[in-house]
């Protein structure tokens, strides 16, 4: 008999294990997955709700109906075009046989209405390798049809000796410059080169007659290599137009000598190619510098209206 009642007291004791087992099991599932029973918990509430979805409130207000009328736009009526456009302005009047003509340059076309006027011209009487008087034709019309036509009278002349003689000053400028003007020099250096060229190249000759025409100065220059002060100047101003250095003519006072004022970007300084027997060197000097070499030197070398020209820079 004891051996039957210690069997099912160990039987009993089992069974309490494995209930305690299962309650431990049970209470760490409940924990770990707490968040998902609890959605599928509120899914099952929610399955046992009533279908029965609330309808918005319908406003049976219906809109006021306008019995105002939409004001009657009244279409502007097109203006009628009935102005011509207007040529203006005339071309070179006169073209040197052998140039070119740009018939085109200083003629402007306006229009009370048109923006952009077609103008033709009709050039093709006109023989620029012949003197003579020719007429172009100009004729402007608008997108309306209003039209407008215009002759100018065009005339072929001979060229000028001295335009002639200018011409050739310059291409014997440029033959010099190319020799001692590089691409990379500044402004300052194009004149110095110049300076130094004009000062080495010319001989003095106090017997040159000619202070009037300085082209005809700077082709003398060129070609003879000799004169005085107003060759030296013309020569100088020559090259320095050549190399687009602004520059200005000045005369002494009561004449009898002729320089430069030249303008590198820095203001009007004294340039004077010309050598002098008592020395000097007269390349970008003040009003007070060159002053003080007449006064002191030159013997009233440099006396000039000093109201007529611009002044210089202090230093």
């Amino acid at each position: 008999m004891r051996s039957e009642r210690r069997k099912a007291a160990k039987r009993k004791a089992r069974k309490r294990f494995f209930v305690f087992l299962l309650l431990t099991i049970i209470a760490i599932a409940v924990v770990v997955f707490q968040d998902s029973i609890g959605s599928v918990l509120a899914l099952i509430g929610n399955m046992q709700k009533p279908m029965n979805p609330t309808k918005p409130p319908v406003n049976s207000t219906k809109a006021p109906v306008s019995t105002t009328s939409p004001p009657v736009i009244t279409p502007k009526p097109t203006p009628v075009d009935t102005e011509p456009p207007v040529i203006e302005g005339e071309p070179f009047q006169v073209i040197y046989i052998g140039n070119t003509a740009s018939y085109r340059s200083y003629v402007t076309v306006s229009d009370n209405m048109d923006k952009n006027v077609k103008l033709d011209i009709d050039s093709s009487k006109v023989l620029l390798h012949q003197e003579g008087k020719y007429t172009v034709i100009y004729t402007a019309a608008d997108k309306a049809g209003n039209t407008t036509v215009k002759e100018v009278e065009i005339r072929v002349e001979p060229k000028p000796a001295e335009l002639i003689e200018k011409e050739k000053v310059e291409a014997a400028a440029d033959q010099i410059l190319e020799e001692i003007i590089k691409p990379e020099m500044t402004p300052r250096e194009k004149a110095r080169a110049i300076y130094n060229w004009v000062r080495m190249n010319i001989y003095y000759d106090g017997n040159y007659q000619n202070n009037t025409d300085w082209v005809k100065a700077a082709s003398d220059g060129f070609r003879n290599r000799r004169g005085d002060c107003y060759v030296y100047f013309g020569t100088a101003k020559a090259l320095l137009n050549q190399v687009e250095i602004s520059n200005m003519d000045i005369v002494k006072k009561g004449g009898g000598h002729y320089w430069s004022l030249v303008d590198l970007g820095e203001g009007w300084y004294h340039y004077d190619t010309t050598p002098r027997k008592t020395g000097g060197e007269f390349f970008m000097l003040t009003d007070a510098e060159i002053t003080k070499y007449s006064k002191e030197i030159g013997k009233g070398s440099h006396v000039w209206n000093i109201d007529e020209y611009p002044a210089t820079p202090l230093e």
